[in-house]
């Protein structure tokens, strides 16, 4: 009996898939070669041909290259945003800061040629929408942390997350980047800095608000009653 000839990886390309499938398909070669080479360096044939697909096919599901790319990092940010553990009550406030720095730095490394790409805009300018996807995953991180961290989402408390981003970002960008930092001191700086932050900034920054608050209202007060003392 005549034995089927086994199937070559190339062969494999070219099974049939549904719509959903072959469109997950081109997505995560493309999420791939995003984040293995620079944008300018990845072309839409190069995605087609590496996924097996024509061209046409995958302008039929993302449109543009451009279009594709928001499509990459709306599914990398997604994802880096559900990676977030729950809560547990057991673990103290050092360490859940310390697991919130690990989550994201293994997140950052994981993704950092297409993450750094959407951070920086490369080949985009100012495009609103990129600028909306990366705002939307970093506000996702600052909730997420919140969550692990089990602290009272407070808005202030939210805008200081939201600031310490930046420094994560900058941190990140050293090690990956520049080289001038390892993994290792980035993670100590992190950790570090968002503990200070939550036990001693995050709440002189609490103060500050509810004093400078105070002030208003006691003004408002002594203007009111200079106002009646000259009426009368």
């Amino acid at each position: 009996m005549a034995q089927s000839p086994s199937r070559t990886p190339d062969s494999r390309r070219y099974q049939r898939l549904s719509p959903d499938e072959r469109r997950d398909q081109i997505l995560g070669v493309a999420r791939r070669m995003f984040t293995e080479l620079p944008y300018a360096e990845v072309s839409t044939s190069a995605i087609a041909a590496e996924a097996g697909v024509r061209r046409g096919l995958l302008h039929y599901y993302f449109g543009t290259k451009r279009e594709l790319f928001l499509e990459v990092v709306r599914d990398l940010s997604g994802a880096a945003a559900m990676a977030a553990p729950p809560p547990d009550e057991n673990r103290s406030l050092e360490e859940a800061a310390d697991l919130c720095v690990r989550l994201f730095l293994e997140a950052a490394e994981g993704n950092a040629t297409t993450w750094f790409a959407a951070v920086d805009a490369e080949g985009f300018g100012r495009d609103p929408q990129l600028l909306h996807i990366v705002n939307r995953f970093r506000d996702l991180t600052v909730e997420h942390m919140l969550t692990v961290l089990r602290m009272e989402p407070t808005g202030t408390l939210r805008a200081v997350l939201r600031t310490y981003s930046g420094l994560a970002e900058a941190a990140t960008r050293q090690w990956l980047q520049e080289g001038t930092l390892d993994r290792g001191q980035v993670h100590t700086l992190l950790s570090r800095s968002l503990l200070a932050l939550l036990t001693d900034i995050a709440p002189a920054v609490e103060d500050a608000r509810t004093a400078a608050a105070g002030a208003g209202a006691g003004a408002g007060t002594g203007d009111a009653a200079a106002a009646a003392g000259a009426g009368a």
